[in-house]
């Protein structure tokens, strides 16, 4: 084992043996689904532990472990996280994630766990290996508890939305979410969002006359993740490929043969490349126009983006859209916001809204873009993606607008946040932080379908979710469930809870 030496050893030892070893990419969680339903009460069973699993329709597990003696009028505690990944690489021969183990390793530092040249998937990997190592965990007293991993949490919170937490017999109306990236921190509230598909069924032919063809290529981008990242002016790869391509065609005919950037609709697109046409008597001035720009992106993103690349060569000809449908393909993903549209008004620092030109896929003759939209103001979400279905109008795209998920409200005067932060508190010798989070949780939605619940989400610090530098910081881990365990064992003292 990788983990073996580390604490909380089970939580490493779940973390290791069952999610690292079951690479579990959003819509292909079958394997880990039916491993975490073996696993779980295989080691239960060596303990003389008793614990239900429950499934439903949606795939989402909740597993269910009765109170133990004296702790029986304890208010039931809900632990929840989810179990897919983002699953992304950066090595140049790629990863096969269907059947390969996460290739996880503690960094030379000794201080943090990542994985070699893939996302280590830590989100939210070892919150549900904690949840689950305190639900197997015979030492400690507690109430009913509970622990929900939801499915397919990282491509729209589907496992979230097909909750029906009456049929499984959810009690709890308490819950501690395990998503949260900072230690320190107690989130409170976080976005809510909507993706949005554009779509452009074209005809592909072959360009007339004398013309030079490239491959652009734009690569060695950060990336990150679509929330909590998209203040930190990281370049969009697709962005990038929008300004180079506008610029030669503001000067001279230009010819799009195709264009793929990202895949992933919360990952910023750390790659991406273009294939086009222009007029071989005009190829030079293209290649100094493209000079320009990229040296005008490097000054700017020296810092910011030291590993950027752009790179383009001379190709062979392939079939492309008309002049006419190039032109408005590149001025449209062009004049689409990227990054941070407004910050909130009332609490400093905080995204309100925001947009991540996530994807752009070409497959034969048919265009096709996403985007993915956060807001913590409903009606603000509702007026940005009307603003992208007017340039999709204007702009000739088919749009299909996802239904969104709400945004979760904070509630500062809980008395469950108070009860938590007394426990944080104590545990890590320190003041703690309350805030809301621009990413999306599952809070949002699963308090919409448990009226009353109140909530908190705490985590380990974790670095560069969604991207091959994810990492998570190992002492937290252990933090982390001491926390929950304080939390845990002390519940009976909140006596005094008044629920809705």
């Amino acid at each position: 084992m990788v983990f073996e030496n580390l604490e909380p050893k089970l939580a490493w030892e779940i973390f290791e043996d069952v999610f690292t070893k079951t690479p579990r990419e959003s819509k292909k969680e079958n394997r880990i689904r039916e491993k975490l339903k073996s696993w779980i009460p295989e080691r239960a069973q060596s303990l003389g532990i008793e614990i239900q699993v429950i499934e439903d329709k949606a795939g989402n597990l909740l597993l269910k472990k009765a109170a133990t003696k004296g702790m029986e009028s304890t208010q039931p505690l809900l632990l929840q996280g989810h179990m897919d990944m983002v699953c992304e690489t950066d090595r140049p021969d790629g990863f096969d994630f269907d059947n390969n183990p996460i290739p996880a390793r503690i960094q030379d530092n000794g201080e943090w766990v990542d994985a070699d040249g893939t996302t280590l998937g830590a989100d939210n990997g070892i919150g549900s290996s904690v949840a689950l190592a305190l639900l197997l965990d015979p030492k400690i007293r507690h109430g009913p508890l509970e622990v929900l991993i939801t499915v397919d949490e990282e491509t729209g919170l589907v496992g979230a939305f097909g909750l029906e937490p009456d049929k499984m017999g959810i009690k709890s109306k308490l819950m501690v979410n395990i998503d949260s990236e900072r230690m320190g921190v107690i989130t409170i509230g976080s976005a809510g969002g909507g993706d949005t598909d554009l779509v452009k069924n074209l005809k592909l032919n072959k360009v007339t006359g004398d013309a030079t063809f490239y491959d652009l290529i734009v690569s060695g981008l950060y990336g990150g993740h679509s929330g909590v990242d998209i203040h930190k002016h990281r370049a969009n790869a697709n962005k990038i490929v929008a300004r180079l391509l506008s610029t030669i065609s503001a000067e001279m005919n230009i010819h799009l043969c195709a264009w793929n950037g990202g895949s992933k609709h919360n990952a910023i697109p750390r790659e991406a490349t273009a294939k086009f046409a222009i007029e071989s008597g005009k190829a030079m001035r293209a290649e100094e126009l493209l000079g320009k720009i990229r040296s005008d992106l490097k000054a700017y993103y020296n810092e910011l983006e030291p590993d950027m690349q752009i790179k383009w060569e001379r190709s062979a000809a392939e079939p492309a859209f008309s002049l006419n449908d190039s032109k408005k393909i590149i001025q449209s993903i062009d004049i689409i916001p990227h990054g941070p549209i407004r910050f909130s008004p009332n609490i400093d620092g905080l995204v309100e809204t925001s947009n991540n030109l996530a994807v752009v896929k070409t497959d034969g003759p048919v265009l096709s873009v996403l985007l993915s939209t956060r807001s913590s103001v409903d009606s603000e979400l509702k007026a940005f993606r009307q603003s992208i279905a007017e340039i999709a109008e204007l702009s000739g795209w088919n749009l299909s607008l996802h239904d969104p998920y709400p945004g979760w409200n904070p509630e500062p005067k809980s008395l469950f946040l108070s009860f938590v932060r007394k426990h944080f508190e104590k545990i890590t010798g320190r003041e703690v932080k309350i805030e809301a989070i621009h990413a999306g949780l599952e809070c949002g939605i699963i308090g919409s379908k448990i009226p009353g619940i109140q909530m908190v989400s705490i985590g380990p610090s974790l670095e560069n979710p969604h991207t091959p530098d994810e990492r998570i910081k190992i002492i937290d881990v252990e933090v982390l469930y001491n926390i929950l365990r304080d939390i845990i064992e002390d519940l009976p003292s909140l006596k005094k809870l008044v629920l809705k």
